[in-house]
């Protein structure tokens, strides 16, 4: 099974699109149907990235996308924020969102999307990696 990803939006026919578009290109799809669900399944299942909704009942995509943001467990969790609202693109950004993709979404570009975010983050976590040992090494050298 390939990256997981988190799909959380309250509409229903949206969440089945998006999880068997995803499923289809080998994601593991995990699927939440409001903000307080993507917090936890968040916190639970450790996706690689998540999809966000704008607009959800309770605590909206974007107090969600913050709390994301702030929590200890999740955030360096790429999300890319959906929604109808042509408008609301600063408003995700500054929330900690790190990409935006309007309703109606092009499916093709939506992958280009979540594969180049997917990309980034490994590149991250190597890099992290890389930096650790070079520290750990450093540590170890002779003092002169």
């Amino acid at each position: 099974m390939g990256d997981k990803v988190l799909v959380v939006d309250d509409d229903q026919e949206m969440r089945d699109l998006l999880g068997n578009l995803l499923e289809g290109e080998g994601y593991e799809v995990i699927l939440g149907s409001n903000g307080e669900e993507a917090i936890e399944l968040a916190e639970k299942e450790n996706p690689q990235v998540i999809l966000l909704d704008f607009e959800m009942p309770g605590i909206d995509g974007i107090e969600a996308c913050k709390r994301l943001k702030s929590g200890e467990k999740t955030a360096s969790i790429p999300i890319i924020m959906i929604t109808a609202y042509k408008n609301k693109k600063p408003d995700a950004i500054e929330a900690g969102a790190d990409d935006f993709v309007n309703k109606p979404f092009d499916p093709t570009e939506l992958s280009i999307r979540i594969k180049t975010i997917l990309r980034m983050q490994h590149l991250t976590n190597e890099l992290e990696k890389a930096a650790a040992y070079i520290k750990e090494f450093q540590k170890n050298l002779p003092k002169p």
